[in-house]
């Protein structure tokens, strides 16, 4: 294990100046690269921890780098742009981003928010949290585990933090901001886009993997809500 958490960040020269920020920060190691085919190289040979991807990235298409990375990998990922557009921010967070961060975001946020991202994606020690089990869903924290239905889950740490949020606490509606602070570990005003696109792509995946509807649900202008399952609750186990 690496003593330090190692950052990928895809970015041409002088995108943002959080970036000299976190090259500065003594808790990560950072490894710069300046087009898409790099950063699908250094993907491979380092095996970082998060990537920081610019959509203003030369060379290979970003959006590619995107799609190819989330196929192989689930390390956090924050997209950045120059300028906030709402279509790409919706596409990225669609395609698997976890972040989509702009200049409107002041930079002292930019660290914060990878550091974040990482202590959602690290891994958490056996028996640190309870298992929930329900009857119709097990997850198990410490070996990020998912099982519904008796169908495994192949599920991100994101999708999976999402997943355990909701679960424990079964017929609660969560809204997007009480979200945003559980799995996000964000401040309330955040880009609740997020949770929209990860509650989408989870619903996806379950219906992919059981052949039935996800049992989440939207109750519209609150929130998700993870309706208790029809057998009896059992509670989680140390």
């Amino acid at each position: 294990m690496r003593p330090r958490p190692l950052i990928l960040i895809a970015a041409p020269d002088g995108l943002h100046p959080a970036f000299a920020r976190l090259t500065a920060d003594p808790r990560y190691e950072t490894l710069v690269v300046r087009t898409g085919e790099s950063a699908l190289r250094a993907l491979y040979e380092y095996r970082p921890d998060g990537l920081i991807l610019s959509l203003r990235l030369p060379g290979l298409d970003p959006w590619e780098v995107l799609s190819r990375v989330r196929d192989m990998s689930d390390l956090p990922i924050a997209v950045v742009d120059r300028t906030y557009r709402v279509t790409d921010a919706a596409r990225a967070l669609e395609a698997g981003a976890d972040d989509y961060l702009t200049p409107e975001l002041s930079s002292r946020l930019y660290v914060p928010l990878l550091r974040a991202r990482l202590r959602r994606a690290a891994d958490a020690p056996p028996g640190a949290e309870s298992v929930i089990e329900d009857g119709l869903l097990t997850l198990d924290p410490g070996t990020h585990e998912a099982v519904l239905s008796g169908h495994r889950l192949d599920l991100t740490p994101i999708e999976f933090a999402l997943l355990v949020a909701l679960a424990r606490h079964p017929g609660q509606v969560l809204s997007a901001d009480r979200l945003l602070r559980m799995v996000w570990d964000v401040p309330v005003g955040s880009d609740a886009s997020r949770v929209k696109y990860t509650v989408l792509r989870l619903r996806r995946k379950i219906a992919g993997t059981t052949g039935a509807p996800a049992p989440i649900e939207t109750v519209r202008g609150v929130g998700y809500r993870y309706p208790p399952a029809a057998g009896p609750q059992r509670p989680g186990r140390d």
